[in-house]
């Protein structure tokens, strides 16, 4: 059985400075708080009232991150039994069960499943170097958003950018050797 750490901080907003309890599972990689702190400035003036979905979950520092600094509601996915069940205890702990939907599935199965909803925000920091986003991208944009939608995609630095043609690039931040995009929707 993996260990559990507090290693991840909330940076700001109403929960801001609470740590998260995460895996030291070999596949967590959560978001770099420079990075997350960067995203948020920027996001921060428009967000109140949002409905987010984080579709590769993990630690859950983006969509918690997105609850502390006024958002509604975040659809955590996440497939890792030991991570769900980590990231289910932190919400419990943290007081915001009632601002999230948890679902332990893959993405894949979530996009493919999960009726029309239109997102906000969409956070996307699939495993690196794995293809995910080009490969469920399409049915994201056909399903989950609407004109003006925020999508946050992180990749390696090393990746290509993703592209879609409704999505206009806004922002860009890298932090070691991760690089976060943010997005709109002009549909």
């Amino acid at each position: 059985m993996q260990s559990i750490m507090p290693s991840i901080r909330i940076i700001s907003g109403k929960i801001g400075g609470r740590n998260l309890k995460t895996s030291d599972n070999k596949n967590l990689r959560p978001t770099p708080a420079k990075m997350r702190e960067q995203l948020f400035s920027w996001l921060r003036p428009v967000m109140n009232d949002y409905i987010c979905l984080d579709l590769f979950a993990g630690s859950g520092a983006l969509g918690l991150e997105a609850i502390s600094n006024g958002a509604k509601k975040v659809v955590l996915v996440e497939q890792n039994q030991e991570i769900y069940t980590c990231l289910k205890n932190n919400c419990s702990e943290l007081n915001i069960l009632e601002q999230v939907e948890l679902y332990r599935q893959s993405a894949e199965n979530f996009v493919r499943r999960i009726k029309d909803i239109k997102f906000d925000l969409i956070f996307l920091d699939p495993p690196y170097n794995k293809d995910y986003i080009n490969k469920i991208l399409p049915k994201i944009v056909e399903k989950f958003v609407k004109n003006g939608t925020y999508i946050f995609i992180e990749t390696n630095s090393y990746e290509e950018e993703v592209y879609h043609d409704s999505m206009e690039l806004l922002k860009e931040a890298s932090s070691g050797d991760s690089t976060g995009r943010l997005y709109q929707i002009n549909k």
